[in-house]
């Protein structure tokens, strides 16, 4: 099957937080037999323009973004695939001035309601599952300091995806 070529903005978090996160991806991923993927909040997601153009924009983007915290407040599930398991974002203005930026300047016009969150499962389980994860899990108090903006080749399967760069905001002045 070829894949898709997608892209995304991630913001992913560093150090212990993103060993943390990985590992609970990652032990989910084993018992539940789910795809594993990096820990990462999207900050836009579906960009089916070039990579160059990509690539161009968000390192405007990058300067125009200062560093900010993220707070992930609450393990919640839906019935969609790629939301199957998550830690829910707290809607800060930074976070929501970011997304908002991001659509602006990659002219990604979307519909739906942005839901700043953190999956870690992907599938499709019965509510009794997730319900017994999150019992299990518990509702992790996690924050990080947002310091950059991943480029991400995405697809259809989330095993496949790649980070194509990396960009750092300015320094808090």
């Amino acid at each position: 099957m070829t894949q898709t070529k997608r892209y995304s903005l991630w913001i992913i978090p560093t150090g212990d937080v993103y060993d943390r996160l990985k590992d609970i991806i990652l032990r989910l991923s084993l018992k539940y037999s789910t795809p594993r993927f990096e820990p990462h909040i999207t900050l836009i997601g579906g960009l089916s323009c070039s990579e160059e153009e990509i690539l161009s924009k968000v390192s405007w983007l990058s300067t125009l973004l200062k560093p900010f915290p993220v707070k992930l407040i609450k393990t919640e599930y839906l019935d969609e695939y790629y939301r199957c398991l998550f830690l829910r974002a707290e809607e800060t203005d930074n976070l929501l001035n970011a997304h908002a930026l991001a659509i602006k300047i990659l002219d990604n016009l979307r519909e739906e309601k942005y839901m700043p969150h953190l999956s870690l499962m992907y599938g499709d389980f019965p509510a009794k599952i997730k319900e017994e994860i999150i019992g299990e899990i518990g509702n992790p108090d996690i924050a990080f300091e947002v310091n950059s903006i991943h480029v991400i080749m995405t697809g259809d399967n989330p095993e496949l995806w790649q980070r194509i760069k990396e960009f750092c905001f300015k320094e808090k002045k």
